[in-house]
């Protein structure tokens, strides 16, 4: 699993407080999301959570690493926004010029020639 997505799971169940209510959200197991916070907690070398058997709870490390999260997914959705705004504004650019290279030949061709 990529680490953006065990970005996103692991702010679920921060939200959820729970890997059930989580994983409700996330249309996955509750295993699954288990494992993934699992493999993101083994992967960067600590625990983030407080497990009890009806909740979960973030701790110190957690909450600072919630916070990055948060901050990182939102610059990924504004990037890929900003990425995608630039392709229409392109896109409409270049219908522009296009309709602009028209009117001139036109232009040129009532005058009698071509450029």
């Amino acid at each position: 699993m990529d680490r953006f997505k065990e970005m996103q799971i692991f702010v679920t169940v921060s939200q959820a407080q729970g890997f059930s209510a989580a994983a409700r959200r996330l249309g996955m197991s509750a295993a699954s999301v288990s494992r993934a916070v699992a493999a993101l907690e083994a992967r960067i070398g600590t625990q983030l959570l407080t497990r009890t058997t009806r909740t979960v709870n973030l701790n110190e490390a957690g909450q600072r690493y919630l916070e990055d999260c948060r901050r990182i997914l939102a610059d990924v959705q504004d990037a890929e926004e900003s990425a995608a705004e630039s392709h229409t504004q392109l896109r409409g650019a270049i219908d522009d010029h296009s309709s602009g290279a028209v009117r001139s030949v036109v232009r040129h061709a009532d005058h009698g020639g071509l450029p």
